[in-house]
Protein backbone atom coordinates (compact mmCIF):
# COMPACT_ATOMS: atom_id res chain seq x y z
CA UNK A 1 0.00 0.00 0.00
CA UNK A 2 2.81 1.98 0.99
CA UNK A 3 4.52 2.22 -2.77
CA UNK A 4 0.89 3.63 -4.20
CA UNK A 5 0.40 6.07 -1.62
CA UNK A 6 -0.01 9.83 -2.73
CA UNK A 7 1.97 11.16 0.87
CA UNK A 8 -0.57 13.37 1.79
CA UNK A 9 -1.28 13.82 5.38
CA UNK A 10 -5.44 13.91 4.17
CA UNK A 11 -8.39 11.98 5.12
CA UNK A 12 -9.30 11.81 1.48
CA UNK A 13 -6.26 11.05 0.24
CA UNK A 14 -6.15 8.07 2.29
CA UNK A 15 -9.00 7.06 1.29
CA UNK A 16 -8.26 7.30 -2.26
CA UNK A 17 -4.95 5.43 -0.89
CA UNK A 18 -6.88 2.55 0.07
CA UNK A 19 -10.06 2.26 -2.27
CA UNK A 20 -8.46 4.82 -5.42
CA UNK A 21 -7.34 2.18 -7.90
CA UNK A 22 -9.26 1.59 -11.28
CA UNK A 23 -11.84 -1.48 -10.37
CA UNK A 24 -11.76 -1.08 -6.71
CA UNK A 25 -15.00 0.48 -6.08
CA UNK A 26 -17.00 -1.37 -8.50
CA UNK A 27 -15.87 -4.67 -6.62
CA UNK A 28 -16.90 -2.82 -3.65
CA UNK A 29 -20.17 -2.09 -5.60
CA UNK A 30 -20.62 -5.56 -6.24
CA UNK A 31 -20.66 -6.65 -2.59
CA UNK A 32 -22.85 -3.70 -1.85
CA UNK A 33 -25.62 -6.80 -2.74
CA UNK A 34 -24.37 -9.33 -0.30
CA UNK A 35 -21.40 -12.00 -0.33
CA UNK A 36 -20.51 -13.25 -3.62
CA UNK A 37 -18.51 -16.08 -5.04
CA UNK A 38 -15.50 -15.29 -7.46
CA UNK A 39 -17.19 -16.36 -10.85
CA UNK A 40 -20.60 -14.00 -9.66
CA UNK A 41 -17.98 -11.04 -8.93
CA UNK A 42 -16.63 -11.95 -12.49
CA UNK A 43 -19.64 -11.72 -14.19
CA UNK A 44 -20.63 -8.48 -12.69
CA UNK A 45 -17.74 -7.03 -13.24
CA UNK A 46 -17.65 -6.96 -17.43
CA UNK A 47 -14.60 -5.73 -19.34
CA UNK A 48 -12.05 -7.00 -15.59
CA UNK A 49 -9.27 -9.50 -16.34
CA UNK A 50 -8.96 -12.65 -13.53
CA UNK A 51 -5.45 -11.86 -12.45
CA UNK A 52 -7.09 -7.81 -12.10
CA UNK A 53 -10.20 -9.16 -10.22
CA UNK A 54 -7.87 -11.56 -7.82
CA UNK A 55 -5.17 -8.65 -7.50
CA UNK A 56 -8.14 -6.07 -5.95
CA UNK A 57 -9.57 -8.18 -3.59
CA UNK A 58 -6.24 -8.99 -2.27
CA UNK A 59 -6.14 -5.97 -1.85
CA UNK A 60 -9.30 -5.39 -0.21
CA UNK A 61 -8.11 -8.18 2.35
CA UNK A 62 -5.22 -7.05 3.44
CA UNK A 63 -7.09 -3.41 3.88
CA UNK A 64 -9.70 -4.70 5.73
CA UNK A 65 -12.37 -3.83 3.67
CA UNK A 66 -13.09 -7.21 2.24
CA UNK A 67 -13.50 -10.89 3.94
CA UNK A 68 -13.53 -14.31 2.43
CA UNK A 69 -15.21 -17.32 4.34
CA UNK A 70 -16.33 -20.60 3.31
CA UNK A 71 -20.37 -21.39 3.11
CA UNK A 72 -22.11 -24.31 5.21
CA UNK A 73 -22.99 -27.40 3.74
CA UNK A 74 -24.18 -28.31 0.70
CA UNK A 75 -23.06 -25.01 -0.59
CA UNK A 76 -19.73 -25.10 0.82
CA UNK A 77 -18.70 -22.07 -1.93
CA UNK A 78 -15.99 -19.59 -0.79
CA UNK A 79 -17.71 -16.21 -1.16
CA UNK A 80 -16.21 -12.46 -0.60
CA UNK A 81 -18.22 -10.38 1.55
CA UNK A 82 -17.72 -6.81 2.81
CA UNK A 83 -16.73 -6.62 6.43
CA UNK A 84 -17.81 -3.82 8.84
CA UNK A 85 -14.98 -1.30 7.72
CA UNK A 86 -16.15 -2.03 3.76
CA UNK A 87 -19.61 -1.65 4.76
CA UNK A 88 -18.83 1.98 5.85
CA UNK A 89 -18.19 2.88 2.23
CA UNK A 90 -21.95 2.81 1.71
CA UNK A 91 -22.65 6.32 1.81
CA UNK A 92 -19.95 7.35 -0.11
CA UNK A 93 -20.76 4.86 -2.87
CA UNK A 94 -24.33 6.20 -2.67
CA UNK A 95 -23.62 9.92 -2.85
CA UNK A 96 -21.21 8.68 -5.85
CA UNK A 97 -24.11 7.34 -7.53
CA UNK A 98 -25.90 10.70 -7.00
CA UNK A 99 -23.46 12.73 -8.63
CA UNK A 100 -22.94 10.51 -11.03
CA UNK A 101 -26.91 9.74 -12.29
CA UNK A 102 -25.92 13.61 -13.75
CA UNK A 103 -23.10 12.72 -15.77
CA UNK A 104 -25.30 8.97 -17.31
CA UNK A 105 -26.28 10.36 -21.27
CA UNK A 106 -26.71 7.76 -23.78
CA UNK A 107 -25.96 4.75 -23.45
CA UNK A 108 -23.24 3.58 -25.81
CA UNK A 109 -22.97 0.54 -27.98
CA UNK A 110 -20.43 -0.43 -26.02
CA UNK A 111 -21.44 0.18 -22.77
CA UNK A 112 -22.78 -2.68 -21.00
CA UNK A 113 -25.54 -2.85 -18.43
CA UNK A 114 -26.79 -5.16 -15.44
CA UNK A 115 -29.70 -4.41 -13.57
CA UNK A 116 -28.17 -4.87 -10.27
CA UNK A 117 -25.74 -1.85 -11.10
CA UNK A 118 -28.21 0.63 -9.78
CA UNK A 119 -28.16 -0.93 -5.93
CA UNK A 120 -26.05 2.73 -5.11
CA UNK A 121 -28.60 4.71 -6.63
CA UNK A 122 -31.42 2.82 -5.09
CA UNK A 123 -29.82 3.92 -1.83
CA UNK A 124 -29.75 7.29 -3.16
CA UNK A 125 -33.47 7.50 -3.81
CA UNK A 126 -34.69 5.59 -1.04
CA UNK A 127 -36.40 7.41 1.73
CA UNK A 128 -35.87 5.53 5.20
CA UNK A 129 -38.32 7.73 7.16
CA UNK A 130 -41.07 6.46 5.14
CA UNK A 131 -39.82 2.93 5.60
CA UNK A 132 -41.07 2.08 9.20
CA UNK A 133 -42.64 -0.48 10.85
CA UNK A 134 -43.02 -1.21 6.63
CA UNK A 135 -42.29 -4.97 5.27
CA UNK A 136 -42.17 -5.12 1.39
CA UNK A 137 -40.22 -6.83 -1.62
CA UNK A 138 -40.00 -5.11 -4.81
CA UNK A 139 -38.41 -5.90 -7.87
CA UNK A 140 -36.75 -3.79 -10.95
CA UNK A 141 -36.25 -5.43 -13.86
CA UNK A 142 -35.00 -4.36 -17.54
CA UNK A 143 -35.44 -7.07 -20.25
CA UNK A 144 -34.93 -10.17 -18.42
CA UNK A 145 -32.38 -8.92 -15.98
CA UNK A 146 -33.53 -8.49 -12.84
CA UNK A 147 -32.84 -7.12 -8.81
CA UNK A 148 -34.97 -6.87 -5.67
CA UNK A 149 -34.92 -4.92 -3.00
CA UNK A 150 -36.70 -6.40 0.19
CA UNK A 151 -37.56 -3.25 2.74
CA UNK A 152 -37.64 -4.36 6.50
CA UNK A 153 -38.08 -2.00 9.35
CA UNK A 154 -36.64 0.68 7.81
CA UNK A 155 -33.55 -0.73 6.28
CA UNK A 156 -33.14 -1.82 2.55
CA UNK A 157 -31.84 -4.87 1.40
CA UNK A 158 -30.89 -5.32 -1.81
CA UNK A 159 -29.82 -8.58 -4.17
CA UNK A 160 -29.41 -9.57 -7.57
CA UNK A 161 -32.31 -11.48 -9.67
CA UNK A 162 -35.60 -12.37 -9.12
CA UNK A 163 -37.47 -12.48 -6.10
CA UNK A 164 -39.71 -15.34 -5.40
CA UNK A 165 -42.77 -12.92 -4.44
CA UNK A 166 -42.66 -9.66 -5.11
CA UNK A 167 -45.18 -7.46 -3.88
CA UNK A 168 -44.13 -5.17 -6.46
CA UNK A 169 -42.62 -5.05 -9.78
CA UNK A 170 -41.38 -2.29 -11.51
CA UNK A 171 -40.03 -3.64 -15.70
CA UNK A 172 -38.01 -0.56 -17.31
CA UNK A 173 -38.53 -0.56 -21.53
CA UNK A 174 -34.52 0.00 -21.19
CA UNK A 175 -31.32 1.07 -18.98
CA UNK A 176 -32.13 4.92 -20.47
CA UNK A 177 -35.47 4.56 -18.87
CA UNK A 178 -34.52 3.77 -15.75
CA UNK A 179 -31.25 6.43 -15.58
CA UNK A 180 -34.23 8.92 -16.26
CA UNK A 181 -36.11 8.24 -13.79
CA UNK A 182 -32.95 7.53 -11.54
CA UNK A 183 -31.80 11.46 -12.08
CA UNK A 184 -35.89 12.59 -11.79
CA UNK A 185 -38.19 10.46 -9.88
CA UNK A 186 -41.11 12.87 -10.96
CA UNK A 187 -40.29 11.46 -14.68
CA UNK A 188 -41.96 8.17 -13.71
CA UNK A 189 -45.34 8.98 -14.38
CA UNK A 190 -44.39 10.32 -17.83
CA UNK A 191 -42.90 6.71 -18.52
CA UNK A 192 -45.43 5.00 -17.45
CA UNK A 193 -47.92 6.94 -19.91
CA UNK A 194 -45.72 6.13 -22.79
CA UNK A 195 -45.34 2.56 -21.47
CA UNK A 196 -41.68 2.91 -20.96
CA UNK A 197 -42.29 1.75 -17.59
CA UNK A 198 -44.93 -1.02 -16.18
CA UNK A 199 -45.54 -1.23 -12.63
CA UNK A 200 -47.73 -4.09 -11.50
CA UNK A 201 -48.35 -5.64 -7.58
CA UNK A 202 -51.03 -4.45 -5.03
CA UNK A 203 -52.00 -1.14 -4.85
CA UNK A 204 -51.03 -0.27 -1.01
CA UNK A 205 -47.50 -2.14 -2.37
CA UNK A 206 -47.64 0.12 -5.38
CA UNK A 207 -48.38 2.89 -3.74
CA UNK A 208 -45.56 2.19 -1.05
CA UNK A 209 -42.97 1.83 -3.81
CA UNK A 210 -43.65 4.96 -5.14
CA UNK A 211 -43.58 6.30 -1.80
CA UNK A 212 -40.32 4.88 -0.79
CA UNK A 213 -38.01 5.88 -3.93
CA UNK A 214 -39.77 9.51 -4.47
CA UNK A 215 -41.59 8.21 -7.18
CA UNK A 216 -44.85 10.28 -6.10
CA UNK A 217 -43.04 13.70 -6.68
Amino acid sequence: MASRSYGHYCAVAKTLDMVGERWTLLVVRELLDGPKRYVDLLGGLVGISTDMLAARLKTLEEAGIVSRRTLPAPAASKVYELTPLGLELRPAMTELARFGLRLLGEQGDDDSFQVHWITPSLWAMFQPERAQALSLTVEFRVGADAMHARVADGALHTRPGHADAPDAVLTFADAATLTEIGRDPAASPAAVATGRLHVQGRPDAVQATRELFGLNR
